[in-house]
């Protein structure tokens, strides 16, 4: 389906790799891509495959399976494939839609043909692709989640043992939920954060089978509805997750940016509230504390 229009020169516009592209530029890129939809389940590309496009997500949700067993989650606004594309390397892992999906693809090749993009427009977006992974090299991101578990819990990271299962009562729990979502919502109000879920407070690997769903991509679901549906849709760009192998054991690991804008939560009661990191704490503001923290915040 070809481009361009309004709402996708938005998507683009908001989308870090091209952040340093004037208008004239973002609809020159518009026509060396194409819109395409996907199916649940319906494959992206697989592993040793060439790497040919570069992808931006519209809508939806997908799941990249990398070699060592682990996965990750793209949603809308997220962009992947760069590394292939700069490196004209074959695919690492396999990607496939998590639910009907939307990708822009922008055609590698294109991308670096001065015939049909302006080389000063594709040197930007290469710079940025660079600086995008040395700012992921310096965070917290490029630490493993072994050695965060090692290391304990502190004002950027936090465990908790599971997504929505109640040890003590034996049944799914919303409060179970509620204290993730708080802790997701504290960190994006602050300074940012990575939650563990599968890990005890003491560091010790629970796993995320006692929470019971059927499989990996049922977790990444039920996690996106969550933050969709308790925090919004605005933030999840700022949230990224996966699922780790350790030893025997499967851990959701959650790293989160600090948002360019306040997140709410919606209560199990349907009240809104609001919360920050004090320490390796999440704190719930009071409402007279709360404009306040925005306007020194935001």
């Amino acid at each position: 389906m070809i481009l361009p229009d309004t709402e996708t020169l938005d998507l683009l516009r908001n989308v870090k790799a091209f952040s340093g592209l004037d208008e004239q530029e973002l609809t020159d890129l518009l026509k060396i891509s194409v819109r395409k939809k996907f199916n649940k389940n319906q494959p992206v590309f697989a592993i040793d495959q060439d790497a040919r496009q570069l992808y931006i997500v519209e809508s939806g949700t997908f799941i990249l399976n990398l070699r060592d067993r682990k996965f990750k989650s793209f949603k809308a606004g997220d962009l992947f494939g760069e590394v292939g594309i700069i490196n004209e390397h074959v695919r690492t892992g396999t990607i496939r839609a998590l639910e009907e999906s939307i990708l822009i693809a922008v055609d590698g090749k294109a991308l670096f043909d001065e015939h049909r993009l302006n080389s000063l427009t594709a040197l930007k977006i290469t710079r940025e692709f660079a600086r995008m992974v040395t700012y992921y090299l310096r965070t917290q991101e490029q630490v493993s989640t072994s050695e965060l578990i090692d290391k304990g819990e502190n004002d950027l990271v936090e465990f908790k043992s599971s997504l929505r299962w109640n040890a003590k009562s034996k049944h799914n729990d919303q409060l179970i939920e509620q204290a993730v979502i708080r802790t997701l919502a504290a960190f994006l109000n602050t300074k940012g954060g990575t939650l563990l879920v599968g890990v005890r407070d003491d560091g010790k690997i629970l796993g995320i089978g006692r929470d019971r769903f059927e499989n990996s991509d049922k977790v990444l679901l039920h996690l996106t509805r969550l933050i969709k549906q308790r925090i919004s849709t605005l933030h999840m760009r700022f949230i990224r997750f996966e699922i780790d192998e350790l030893g025997q054991q499967q851990v959701l690991r959650i790293d989160v940016d600090p948002a360019t804008m306040p997140a709410y939560i919606t209560e199990i009661n349907n009240h809104e509230s609001f919360c920050v990191r004090t320490g390796p704490s999440t704190t719930q503001l009071r409402v007279s504390k709360i404009y306040e923290y925005i306007q020194m915040r935001f």
